[in-house]
């Protein structure tokens, strides 16, 4: 059975495993119990590559990936007795598990075989171990496929076989719902081995152009267009063409799911291109002295590929530091609301949730996040058993009125508060930051921003001592850790700026408080509880605010060239919809668009 994405107009996919855009699977086990489905941990699949769920380590269908080829060749040189290890079999990717991303290290290499050969070794008692897919299409594992070369190399050469690296799979019920009237991201095809075969013999024509043009500046694209040319095939077998395949999908949101496709296939099938221009002989710098509390650092622009596939929430971030120590770096994104806000005091608007992190509050300050501390874990167990803050909040973003999406208990007369809240509370007012009582805070750098517990916060303001606009509210923490062997530098904050360059630190000169007010005067003017009706004007005011903490104006001004503008357009649109995903809630209504922008 072959099925072929059939573009269903969902972010998730787009975000986080954009090769399901414009692919083809061609299933090759089916469990004789699709309910309940196969365990798959005899597979040795790494946990961290399981999707959570219903039936969480278990599978019905397996398959690989068929038109994801690499530049890569796989060379076995382990047996320098054997010529025939020594063979190159091109690779292609065929799934996110056990493939060449595993993180364990351990790759599963399998082999597609074609045998005309009626003395083929495959059917013979004693044979290799191949299951038979359709006609005389062979499914094997790659030692089999070197045998079988190695024993028989009058009938066959590494050339006979097509090599993939990984497979993908569905959980019970996962392919069947993913099929249905509903959500229809499948076509289903019968196809005979000729026509598999054919189209990955095309496919395999497009390498060697690749691998002509490894010196280029650019990586590219044949390899990728190949694999898109074998789905536009084999719609055309069932007569459907590509503009009624991808007519649900607006203009703009396909060109963005398109150029997603485009950077994962930079950085996964033009892998040798990609190692041989990466490779650098600049020196390190090292920001280590600047990284300290109240440091303000800032996403660079355009975003490498990492932060577009991986880390959407740090485009155009800002970030707060407020500790670094020997184990690592603590800060808050500033700059992203949440659809949850907290009402403090009556008769006043509600103060917007931010997002400050993936790790929650309390798993910061307990340390649990390093999971060596039994102690601060059962504390933490008490508090919460997720350190993900988005559960709890994202239930929010379906109320019909503001009062609906606001923590409306947080505060009242009677209650009695400690220091443990799930929030982090900063304020900008230094007439209580200089209280001389100590509950105006503690200050963060130079810039006059002050840490204060929740309750004092929260006595200030309804004393009128402290005013809304003056404070801001965060759930949730980002902490990069440090160690031997995390990155060329130990890891931290450190390794994001001077090593993988996504970061830089805000100029803290004279001029920092003017930026730092700039800044917060934006993300408390204008951004508002993030809801469907706010969403675009929220990611506006999220640019915005990255555009003010650059205290440069002349580099700010600057003009990027055509292929940088490009990659902020489509930044952009990434940032809008890792929000409308993951903070909104929102996968399937969020309308995301590669928009022209005025730099």
């Amino acid at each position: 059975m072959l099925t072929i994405s059939s573009l269903l107009d969902t972010l998730h996919y787009r975000l986080e495993q954009q090769y399901w855009h414009r692919s083809v699977v061609l299933i090759t086990n089916v469990t004789s119990n699709t309910v309940n489905g196969e365990p798959i941990d005899t597979l040795e699949v790494p946990e961290d590559q399981l999707a959570n769920g219903d039936k969480y380590g278990r599978w019905s269908y397996r398959g690989l990936l068929l038109n994801r080829l690499t530049d890569l060749l796989y060379v076995d040189s382990s047996n320098n007795n054997d010529d025939v290890y020594d063979k190159e079999w091109k690779v292609h990717r065929g799934g996110d598990l056990l493939g060449l991303d595993s993180s364990d290290g351990n790759t599963d290499l399998t082999c597609l075989h074609m045998s005309n050969n009626r003395n083929s070794m495959i059917d013979k008692e004693g044979g290799v171990d191949a299951t038979r897919l359709v006609g005389n299409l062979y499914y094997m594992k790659l030692e089999d496929a070197q045998s079988l070369y190695k024993n028989d190399p009058s009938h066959y050469n590494s050339n006979d076989f097509y090599t993939f690296a990984g497979f993908c799979s569905w959980r019970p019920g996962q392919l069947e719902r993913e099929m249905g009237e509903e959500r229809n991201e499948w076509k289903v095809l019968s196809v005979d081995e000729y026509s598999i075969w054919s189209e990955l013999k095309l496919q395999s024509l497009s390498q060697s152009t690749t691998r002509q043009q490894e010196e280029d500046d650019k990586p590219n694209d044949s390899l990728l267009e190949a694999g898109t040319n074998m789905w536009r095939n084999y719609l055309n077998k069932v007569d459907i063409s590509e503009s009624k395949a991808t007519k649900r999908l607006p203009a703009g949101q396909l060109k963005f799911y398109d150029e997603m496709l485009n950077v994962w296939a930079e950085d996964n099938l033009n892998v040798n291109h990609k190692e041989t221009t990466t490779k650098s002989t600049k020196e390190v710098t090292d920001s280590s002295r600047k990284i300290k509390s109240g440091t303000l650092v800032r996403a660079t622009s355009p975003p490498s590929n990492d932060m577009l596939l991986f880390e959407a929430e740090f485009i155009r971030s800002l970030i707060l530091v407020l500790e670094d120590t020997p184990e690592s770096t603590v800060g808050i994104v500033l700059n992203h609301v949440m659809p949850a806000a907290i009402d403090v005091k009556e008769g006043e608007e509600p103060i917007p949730l931010r997002f400050g992190g993936p790790i929650d509050v309390p798993s910061w300050r307990y340390r649990s996040y390093h999971n060596d501390d039994d102690d601060a874990q059962d504390k933490q167990a008490d508090e919460s058993e997720e350190d993900e803050i988005y559960e709890g909040f994202l239930n929010y973003q379906q109320s019909e009125s503001i009062d609906d999406i606001i923590f409306d208990d947080v505060y009242n007369d009677e209650e009695v508060y400690d220091d443990d809240s799930s929030f982090i509370w900063i304020h900008r007012d230094a007439a209580l930051g200089a209280n001389r009582n100590g509950n105006g805070g503690s200050k963060l750098g130079m810039a006059d921003i002050w840490l204060i517990n929740e309750d004092d916060a929260l006595n200030a303001i309804q004393s009128g001592a402290l005013s809304l606009q003056d404070v801001v509210v965060f759930a949730g923490v980002c902490i990069w850790e440090k160690g031997q062997g995390l990155g060329k530098v130990g890891g931290g904050l450190r390794e994001q700026i001077d090593v993988m360059q996504s970061l830089e630190v805000v100029d803290q000169s004279q001029s920092n408080d003017d930026v730092v007010e700039a800044v917060w005067n934006i993300l408390s003017q204008k951004q508002q509880i993030l809801a469907k009706e706010t969403l675009d004007s929220n990611v506006d005011a999220t640019i915005a605010a990255w555009e003010a903490s650059c205290s440069n104006k002349s580099n700010n001004q600057q003009a990027p060239d055509n292929d940088n503008l490009s990659r902020i357009q489509l930044a952009d649109a990434a940032l809008k919809a890792w929000i409308g995903r993951s903070l909104l809630d929102d996968p399937l209504g969020t309308l995301v668009e590669v928009k022209k922008r005025t730099i």
